[in-house]
């Protein structure tokens, strides 16, 4: 019970209409205050009106703003203040959805467009939450620098530390608010970040405190969205959110349209399974590489099916939608609860999908063909759409472990892989923003490691033959599984470069001036990036530091990097790439086209890794000419998320920006730049950077990566070219990969009687 006096004091720069009025509950006073439009509201507590202690701040008014946790020890008097916003008025302790601070309405389409504004709150504050002007400050790192004491010369590690794990050294929670958007639908979201999954009542004690903390308003619904790391933790503990009077829901639940991935038409058995089981339903014979797999949202990477149908959007440009596209495999976002219910009533049956886009609206068709087909009809339908073997350049000899990256061109796909031998398109046309000092491995090294004795008088490749010949396709995936796994570990466990080889290349990375810094080790294999085949995502790469080779011990941490506490050598990240030559859905690949391991092998390109730290945006475009009829028209798709957060591999639960341009000839000066879909990490769907001088940066240097692979192939009346990008600290834009999009002559759907 508040038992002392509200002191208001009229200072110069206080409005005379500023008044503070106080509501009384048991939890404590709750304060309301005027609007007043473009002033700064300061409350304080004190127990002696001598000693004034902040409670919060706020722009232009305060609303129900309550003192739930009593302002201290004694605490009764209270005063508030009013000054005019000034620059540093970049955040506020309260939000309202329907004001203009801080959200503003976002300017995609779809999910694409929902507004949001990030939070964060200290522990030892517990009722009090800081929101963030997101478009100044696009991280939570950046508001904590610039205005929280303590916080000024914090490093990223450091900060990651006390806000994303569930340990002793949490100091704080963040998150972000969502707002639904279509203007129709008033409902706000809270989401909670973490590298992990923090306890479930904590989690609902912060959704509280940040729910009380946005202004109550007539009709406005609150929703928590469990981001992927906490989906698990939440889903377990729904009586307890459903307790605390919580609703949870995901963001699908704004989606308004369905969404064409890789447009194809596919027969075989319709099968649900979540994502997480995926790999499970893969061994256990749940789900067979014949079907076609509905789920809730799509990982990373996924093996050849018969088709996708997801029932949450994915993202568009990742690496399971470059290879659907590559093999034609139907791949949408089934959205709308009628048709996830007709879906869902298919279950184990056998269907007809149909995926197709027709003036930008996607159309999902889905016929349950089950006892309507013969043996030899459904045979028939099924041989139409494979089509013929895989065309690939066998890999051959070139005499040296190394060659410079510069020179390469596609002729150089037999001796480096097509990664390497694209990427010399970039370093001719764009060589001050394009990865170097850059070097290929070729697959002399590739032949010479298989070649390397393993005792009982095999060769590594002989062991890797015994292991994996007794393989068909389709093949026992849980057995397959096994001796894949046997095969990676003997590539990076039992076998080793030779002294000879590691001198050779120690000598041609120094030559090249990579040092000092980790090197990334990249895949580039014969069997990918090609006019016929993606292979986007089959193979990993991974980055090495020289000096940790080159030590003389074992111990870490690694000369590169300073916060791995093991030592990360060059050597180690060459055999972790090759073996990822025996990744489950590469192998498959293969298997199903009838690959000759001895044709095929993983070639490597080097060039300096860039950490995430220092990544401000990175994304994937792909950029299509049509040079018929006399006139070069290219059409563009870039899409883009902040940060080091992956476009190619991406998480569900966030949403990248996708933008869209077109022109004519070869000035991009003229194209006309679009926003379609707005990237879920930034705040009020603002640009992934800066609009529209960096977009159109890119734009050039994709036009110029673009003419110099015309100009290889002139006979080509049209092609499609696939893009990776990153924007670096302090702002620069390059490219990293090229490569052509395969477009594979499409047969039409078959008729079902």
């Amino acid at each position: 019970m508040l038992t002392g006096m509200l002191v208001l004091p009229v200072l110069a720069q206080t409005p005379a209409e500023l008044r503070l009025h106080v509501s009384l509950a048991p939890a404590g006073p709750s304060f309301d205050t005027p609007m007043l439009a473009g002033q700064r509201l300061l409350l304080e507590c004190s127990d002696d009106l001598r000693t004034w202690t902040e409670l919060a701040r706020v722009h232009e008014r305060l609303q129900a703003y309550g003192d739930w946790a009593g302002g201290g020890p004694g605490a009764s008097f209270y005063r508030v203040q009013a000054a005019p916003l000034g620059a540093s008025d970049d955040w506020s302790n309260q939000v309202r959805a329907s004001s203009g601070f801080l959200f503003t309405p976002g300017t995609g389409g779809g999910v694409g467009a929902t507004a949001s504004v990030k939070w964060l709150l200290l522990l030892h504050e517990p009722d009090r939450v800081y929101f963030q002007d997101s478009v100044k400050y696009p991280y939570h790192l950046q508001f904590a620098r610039a205005r929280l004491p303590g916080y000024g010369a914090m490093g990223a590690i450091e900060f990651y530390a006390q806000s994303l794990y569930a340990n002793d050294a949490q100091r704080m929670v963040v998150g972000s608010v969502l707002r639904a958007p279509d203007p129709q639908v008033r409902e706000l979201a809270i989401e909670v970040t973490g590298a992990q999954a923090f306890p479930a009542n904590r989690i609902v004690d912060w959704i509280d405190t940040v729910r009380r903390r946005l202004v109550p308003e007539l009709g406005w619904r609150v929703f928590y969205m469990p981001s992927m790391e906490q989906r698990a933790e939440t889903e377990a503990s729904r009586a307890l959110f459903a307790a605390r009077g919580i609703e949870v829901a995901a963001l699908e639940r704004w989606a308004t349209a369905n969404a064409c991935y890789s447009a194809g038409w596919a027969l075989g058995r319709l099968v649900w399974v979540p994502s997480t089981e995926i790999p499970a339903a893969l061994g256990d014979g749940r789900l067979e590489l014949s079907d076609i797999l509905v789920t809730d949202r799509v990982p990373a990477e996924l093996p050849v099916l018969a088709g996708y149908v997801c029932l949450e959007p994915a993202t568009p440009n990742s690496h399971v939608a470059l290879l659907a596209r590559s093999v034609l495999l139907p791949f949408a976002y089934a959205n709308g609860a009628g048709l996830q219910a007709e879906i869902a009533s298919l279950h184990d049956r056998e269907v007809l999908l149909v995926v197709d886009e027709t003036n930008g609206v996607c159309h999902i068709g889905l016929q349950d063909t089950t006892g309507l087909l013969t043996p030899e009809r459904r045979e028939e339908i099924l041989a139409s759409k494979r089509g013929g073997p895989l065309d690939i350049t066998p890999k051959a000899t070139r005499g040296s472990l190394t060659v410079p990256a510069d020179e390469l061109t596609p002729a150089d796909v037999c001796f480096v892989g097509g990664k390497a031998a694209n990427f010399g398109f970039l370093r001719r046309s764009l060589p001050e923003v394009s990865p170097h000092p850059a070097i290929a491995v070729t697959f002399d090294l590739w032949d010479a490691y298989l070649a390397q004795p393993l005792g009982r008088g095999q060769t590594l490749r002989q062991l890797i033959d015994s292991r994996l010949a007794p393989h068909t396709y389709p093949p026992n995936v849980l057995t397959l599984r096994l001796d894949l796994a046997a095969v990676r570990a003997t590539i990076e466990d039992a076998a080793d470069f030779t002294a000879a080889q590691q001198v050779e290349i120690v000598t041609a990375l120094r030559n090249a001036g990579l040092g000092g810094a980790r090197i990334r080790f990249r895949s580039s294999t014969n069997l990918e990036d090609s006019e016929t085949f993606s292979g986007a995502g089959l193979y990993d790469s991974y980055s090495g530091c020289l000096e940790d080779d080159l030590d003389d011990d074992q111990a870490g941490p690694s000369r590169c990097d300073s916060t791995e506490s093991r030592e990360r050598g060059v050597f180690r990240a060459m055999r972790k790439v090759y073996a990822s030559f025996y990744n489950e859905n590469a192998f498959l690949e293969r298997l199903r086209h009838g690959i000759h391991e001895d044709d095929a092998g993983m070639a490597l390109l080097v060039h300096f890794s860039v950490p995430d730290e220092f990544e401000l945006a990175n994304g994937v475009a792909t950029l299509a000419v049509d040079k018929r009829d006399g006139a070069r028209n290219a059409a563009v798709r870039i899409v883009s998320q902040l940060g080091a957060t992956s476009v190619t591999n991406p998480d569900g639960s966030v949403r990248s920006e996708v933008v869209s341009a077109s022109y004519s000839g070869a000035d991009t000066a003229t194209a006309a730049l679009r926003l379609d879909e707005a990237s879920t990490l930034t705040q009020d769907s603002a640009p992934v950077m800066r609009w529209e001088t960096d977009y159109r940066t890119l734009l050039a240097q994709l036009n110029t990566a673009a003419l110099a692979y015309e100009a290889y192939y002139p006979a080509q009346t049209s092609c499609e070219l696939d893009f990776e990008y990153k924007r670096v600290v302090p702002g620069e834009i390059g490219l990293k990969q090229i490569r052509a999009v395969p477009h594979p002559i499409r047969t039409p759907p078959p008729t079902i009687p």
